[in-house]
């Protein structure tokens, strides 16, 4: 997975790690190169982990050669990416770029001198969403409308992946649309999802959310919508049009608990609607993908769950 887009001095000393402990490797112009381990950070270095002052420095000609492998030698070719902040690889893995954002007329034309980027990899646990997927149906069989909560780096991503997984095994007849925008979730490549998503799921990869959901409702006439990080009020207003649609919608934002949910201008059509029936707070408190809670529509624990 990692081989195509990093140089043997990274790829050696990570073959003495196990790779399903691997989270994020990140590398800093000038600066010690540290991995996410286990959920833990640690500088890493020749021999792998290690203290500051044995990592490896990243260097220009460091970045330059991720990018490039990245981007397999055609940077042009990824600048609509770049200019949302990331790269994404083949098996699901996402590069996100931090450098300076060229601007002309108000619109982002692209991300030049790269400092800083962080390799993402995706890992697929079956069976994470399991305890949740229990209460995701109503009385007549139709998945409720959800909402993973969480801060980044929790597991969101994880858990809607295996959420779509988890949905068709208990309905097999659901016609589940997945909007995978950044493509990690399914992980698809050449039109073929690299992560198990079940067989009924249908995947739009990249594009944007208002215009994804609007041409899959028309087109695909889905039971379900799964994604992914919405935030800004087109996302919400994409939400609201495919609930008023009659979709069912099981989508993720980044929250640090209930409470801040409450508190985002955004979102408050959606509370006082109570269009989400199921809101699911996740941490790491023991490990990604810790479910701390589940409530209903009034905000409740739902005392079944606990």
């Amino acid at each position: 997975m990692l081989e195509n887009i990093l140089p043997d001095v990274i790829l050696r000393p990570l073959s003495l790690l196990k790779f399903d402990d691997l989270c994020e490797i990140r590398l800093r112009l000038g600066r010690p190169t540290t991995i996410n381990y286990k959920n833990t950070y640690y500088f890493f270095g020749r021999a792998g982990l290690c203290n500051e002052n044995e990592a490896i420095v990243c260097t220009k000609e460091l970045l330059q050669n991720v990018i490039s492998k990245a981007s397999n030698y055609s940077v042009y070719a990824v600048n609509e990416e770049i200019k949302d902040g990331f790269i994404s690889v083949k098996n699901g893995v996402r590069i996100g770029l931090c450098g300076t954002v060229v601007i002309q007329d108000g619109k982002i034309l692209t991300t030049k001198n790269i400092s800083s980027i962080n390799i993402r990899i995706p890992h697929q646990i079956v069976g994470a969403a399991y305890k949740i997927s229990k209460f995701l149906f109503d009385i007549n069989g139709q998945v409720i409308n959800t909402l993973i909560i969480g801060a980044p780096g929790v597991g969101k991503t994880t858990i809607l992946r295996d959420l779509c997984l988890q949905l068709y095994k208990k309905r097999k007849d659901l016609n589940i649309l997945l909007l995978d925008e950044r493509m990690e979730i399914a992980a698809s490549h050449e039109g073929v999802p690299q992560l198990n998503v079940g067989n009924s799921t249908d995947i739009i990869c990249g594009g944007k959310k208002e215009i994804n959901i609007v041409n899959g409702i028309r087109s695909m006439s889905p039971n379900v919508i799964v994604l992914d990080e919405i935030g800004n009020l087109e996302d919400i207003k994409s939400v609201e049009y495919a609930v008023n649609c009659g979709v069912s919608v099981v989508a993720s934002v980044h929250c640090k608990d209930i409470y801040e949910l409450q508190k985002k201008q955004n979102f408050q059509n959606l509370i006082n609607s109570r269009a989400f029936k199921r809101i699911v707070v996740l941490s790491q408190n023991n490990g990604k993908g810790t479910i701390e809670n589940m409530y209903d529509e009034y905000m409740k624990p739902i005392l079944e769950f606990i």
